[in-house]
């Protein structure tokens, strides 16, 4: 039983410190890619679909206009219709 107790505390101490070592700091905090998007800027990037040729040839910079896109739409920033309507279409 005594062994037993001390296989359990060296446990107990291994997962303190795989805690200690993945601790997030309070002061650290995640900043998304996207936290300075500005919702014109996006929309003009966006017009990336209207062409054949780019979305063929870039696919990694469509998904990344997607991104954003869908990013604006989760931070509250919708779009009007016409703008909407745009993107749809050109997508």
């Amino acid at each position: 039983q005594e062994q037993d107790a001390m296989g359990m505390t060296s446990m107990i101490r291994e997962v303190q410190e795989l805690a200690e070592k993945f601790k997030v700091e309070e002061d650290e905090q995640y900043i998304s890619p996207y936290a300075h998007l500005e919702k014109a800027t996006v929309l003009q990037e966006a017009r990336i679909f209207h062409d054949p040729t780019a979305v063929r040839e870039n696919p990694r910079k469509c998904c990344t206009v997607i991104a954003q896109l869908l990013h604006l739409q989760n931070t509250g920033q919708y779009m009007s219709s016409t703008e909407a309507t745009e993107v749809f279409f050109g997508v």
